[in-house]
């Protein structure tokens, strides 16, 4: 009821998804890549996502899963809405239009939203993980806001190459689900809830699958939006991209 415009994928899109790589050029570029890059060796290790030590498995469980997204789409969410509080305290200290990027901002901060508040209907994390979501986001949101007042270029291109790796995620989460035995493989059966079929307006039957296909394409439409921004960002720039696009 209250959500903003935001894209309304058919079958064909959801299922249309590529994982590709947009190369640095600058050393701006080559900073963001190189910092999500660390980012992600980093939290593949500690949400055991990533195989570390020989007697570890190499099987992800529901719960690793289920942690692994609920953590990405707390630090997903940030960005958006950071930037989009920046560029709307910059239209009021120059009194001047913002040419239409507050809204895109902050129609992605919201769909990052949607996608915990999805995730939060299948299990509630712990008390120690809402502790570590709260402390990853006291550093992350100051981080982003002093680097976005100095180099919102760079900015939009760290969250690009972040959305390249969430891509990676849910197409390998896909991939899992196809698989008789895995341990989310019950997903391709288990009904989605009211609240995501009514979102991005599924079919009544839709399946989790179905929810986490819609996702990735989600993040797939970030990518394209914040290196598009990343690309031809100055201060006097037009949005290209209309409402709910």
């Amino acid at each position: 009821m209250y959500a903003m415009p935001h894209p309304i994928w058919n079958e064909e899109a959801m299922n249309n998804v590529k994982i590709d790589h947009k190369e640095p050029l600058t050393f701006g570029d080559r900073f963001a890549h190189l910092f999500i890059q660390s980012m992600r060796i980093g939290f593949d290790v500690l949400s055991g996502y990533r195989k570390v030590f020989p007697w570890q498995d190499n099987i992800i469980s529901e719960k690793k899963w289920i942690n692994r997204v609920l953590f990405l789409e707390t630090v997903a969410g940030v960005p958006g809405f950071v930037a989009g509080m920046h560029r709307h305290l910059r239209s009021l200290r120059g009194m001047k239009r913002d040419l239409g990027w507050i809204h895109t901002l902050l129609e992605e901060a919201e769909n990052e939203r949607v996608h915990l508040l999805t995730f939060l209907t299948i299990k509630k994390p712990s008390l120690i993980f809402r502790t570590g979501v709260i402390l990853a986001q006291l550093w992350y949101v100051a981080l982003y806001s002093i680097a976005y007042m100095i180099q919102p270029r760079v900015c939009h291109r760290i969250v690009g190459y972040l959305e390249e790796e969430a891509v990676k995620t849910y197409t390998h989460m896909i991939e899992e689900i196809e698989i008789e035995g895995s341990s989310i493989h019950s997903w391709k059966t288990r009904p989605a809830h009211q609240n995501s079929i009514d979102y991005w307006k599924l079919s009544e039957n839709a399946t989790l699958l179905d929810v986490v296909k819609a996702i990735r394409k989600d993040e797939e439409h970030h990518k394209e939006v914040n290196h598009k921004f990343a690309d031809d960002y100055t201060q006097q720039s037009e949005n290209p991209f209309p409402p709910g696009y």
